[in-house]
């Protein structure tokens, strides 16, 4: 349900009618305008003088600065009233009273009712972004909402309609009455170097791969090049280039279902093989990961399937700079990209170092 268009005239005069101040949408002077446009929406909210179909899109808009920007939740002026009045029954403080917003308390409370009346999971919620990308990929969030595809689904899709049913709640009188609101999201995320044991995982790896696990040195560096020599072992004694493969993505700390990543960890590390005699061991052979990362980027057609699957879509920007739907899309790849092609060149320089007439 998003905001009926400008030459709906019915709706216009509906909302005008039940007292709103709609002329002071586009440019309130000053706080006292805004209270006033506020507590004109949210007067005709507790005295019931607007359809929910015409109220959502205003509580909406008053909440989260803009109109609905897609036609989700399904049917979302009706869940938001089925739960503001189920939380009615709360009869607990819903507005700050300074702020003249809702408390966070009551949006947390709103939102997990949400999330349980919809019965949502992480991948829904992700589904549902796919679903509207093409709407949505330009779409801002504030700077402290998150940094992964997740956390965007959750500020352009779920937040505004939580925010819409807390307002909502606000103009409810309390009801006898109890709710359950026990359905929550875990708001995760993830990157190639969030492990707090990487020596740890090393050990852990090449134990994996067959061979002897050795102290493991307190430089990251050197741990990372045990874990390289290690791979370029295993790939000389019997070629099994997929099991090196595999030994990539289980280091990427992608949590769940790899069918995505894997074909990128192959390729990544055949394409590592064409340099090796390239690659300087004396440097960081930044060009040529650079260079193999290009090629590993799924097209952006792909890349919005991708949006569905909540290992990618909880995968974090660790720049930390996007703010934009494609924004986040394009780092988290380039992220995930670069830290599989960086591990691959890694492999194929001990490789190349190997069979050099100086080794």
């Amino acid at each position: 349900m998003t905001r009926p268009p400008a030459v709906d005239n019915d709706w216009d005069a509906r909302v005008i009618q039940a007292g709103v101040r709609v002329d002071l949408w586009d440019g309130y002077r000053d706080d006292y305008d805004f209270a006033l446009l506020s507590d004109t929406i949210l007067r005709a909210s507790s005295e019931s003088r607007l359809s929910d179909d015409d109220l959502y899109p205003l509580l909406v808009r008053l909440w989260a600065g803009g109109w609905p920007q897609a036609d989700w939740p399904p049917a979302a002026p009706a869940l938001t009233r089925r739960c503001a009045t189920a939380l009615a029954a709360k009869g607990s403080s819903v507005v700050d009273a300074m702020l003249r917003a809702p408390t966070t308390q009551a949006l947390t409370a709103a939102r997990e009712a949400i999330i349980a009346e919809l019965n949502l999971t992480e991948g829904m919620l992700l589904s549902a972004l796919a679903d509207h990308w093409e709407q949505l990929a330009d779409a801002e969030m504030p700077i402290d909402s998150g940094r992964t595809l997740l956390a965007f689904a959750r500020n352009v899709l779920l937040e505004p309609t939580v925010g819409a049913c807390a307002m909502l709640w606000s103009t409810l009188e309390s009801t006898p009455g109890t709710v359950t609101c026990a359905a929550t999201i875990a708001w995760n995320e993830w990157s190639p170097i969030d492990i707090d044991d990487w020596s740890g995982v090393v050990a852990s790896e090449i134990a994996r791969l067959g061979l002897p696990v050795q102290p493991m040195p307190a430089d990251g560096d050197e741990v990372a090049g045990l874990l390289a020599s290690a791979r370029a072992s295993v790939l000389r004694a019997n070629g099994g280039s997929s099991a090196i493969a595999e030994s990539l993505v289980r280091t990427s700390c992608w949590p769940g279902d790899t069918a995505l990543i894997d074909p990128i960890a192959s390729r990544a590390l055949k394409l590592a093989m064409q340099h090796v005699d390239a690659i300087d061991p004396e440097t960081d052979n930044d060009d040529i990961c650079d260079s193999i990362q290009l090629q590993l980027i799924p097209p952006d057609a792909a890349l919005k399937h991708w949006v569905r699957d909540p290992s990618f879509g909880t995968l974090s920007d660790h720049t930390g700079s996007s703010r934009r739907g494609v924004e986040l899309l394009h780092e988290v790849i380039d992220w995930l990209t670069w830290s599989l092609a960086h591990d691959a060149v890694d492999v194929a320089g001990v490789m190349g170092r190997a069979s050099s007439p100086d080794a």
